[in-house]
């Protein structure tokens, strides 16, 4: 073979300057491909993850080691409205629905009560008897109990003793109050239902469907 024809073949052998330089850009670019593509695996299974946790939790509220079963907590409070004793001893015998809520900065607690104070005659049927409770000191409850025509025996739990005793305190959007949980007590004084809400107002509906018929 003469020098001119090896030459040639030599050439022709070797891909030109510029599809070399394609080829390398090529292999970076599907190794970043690759990278970005396990990236993104990995944020939307976190997402997934996250999205599940969150729908939980608005199933449920909050879980933490809350008192949701056994014997009821003892208590001994008075209604804000009149001065009138509420205590767990003087209400064994009932069952007794008691709502934490977030009190004053709440509108929509108050709606909630007035809302089931309007359902009366359904807590009657089924034989439960309310009682609002809030971190609120006092008089700045009683003003709202005013203002809102809140009927419902109301308690004033200002030390929070009540509250953190049924671990109601830090199960809504602030960690230092109450959130908005249902605790339904039957008439030997034991827990029989307990439900931490995300929302803060139920609709009436919904929580009798909710809370379990006891005798």
């Amino acid at each position: 073979m003469s020098k001119h024809a090896r030459s040639k073949q030599s050439r022709a052998s070797k891909p030109p300057p510029e599809r070399q330089g394609w080829t390398a850009r090529g292999e970076s670019s599907r190794g970043g491909l690759v990278w970005w593509g396990a990236a993104l695996a990995i944020i939307v299974a976190v997402a997934v993850v996250l999205v599940v946790a969150f729908g939980e939790s608005q199933k449920s509220g909050p879980a933490g080691g809350r008192v949701s079963s056994g014997p009821a907590p003892e208590f001994s409070e008075r209604d804000i409205s009149n001065g009138a004793p509420l205590s767990s001893a003087g209400l064994r015998g009932e069952n007794v629905l008691l709502f934490f809520n977030e009190g004053v900065m709440c509108q929509a607690c108050f709606e909630q009560i007035q809302s089931l104070q309007q359902r009366s005659a359904e807590l009657r049927k089924r034989g439960l008897t309310l009682i609002n409770i809030t971190t609120d000191p006092p008089d700045v409850l009683l003003e709202a109990v005013r203002a809102y025509g809140i009927k419902t025996p109301t308690i004033s739990d200002q030390s929070q003793a009540m509250s953190s005793a049924y671990d109601a305190i830090g199960q809504g959007m602030h960690p230092n109050t109450n959130g908005h949980t249902f605790v339904l007590i039957d008439r030997r004084g034991r827990i029989r239902w307990r439900r931490d809400y995300t929302t803060m107002f139920v609709p009436p509906d919904q929580l009798f469907t909710e809370i379990p018929a006891i005798q």
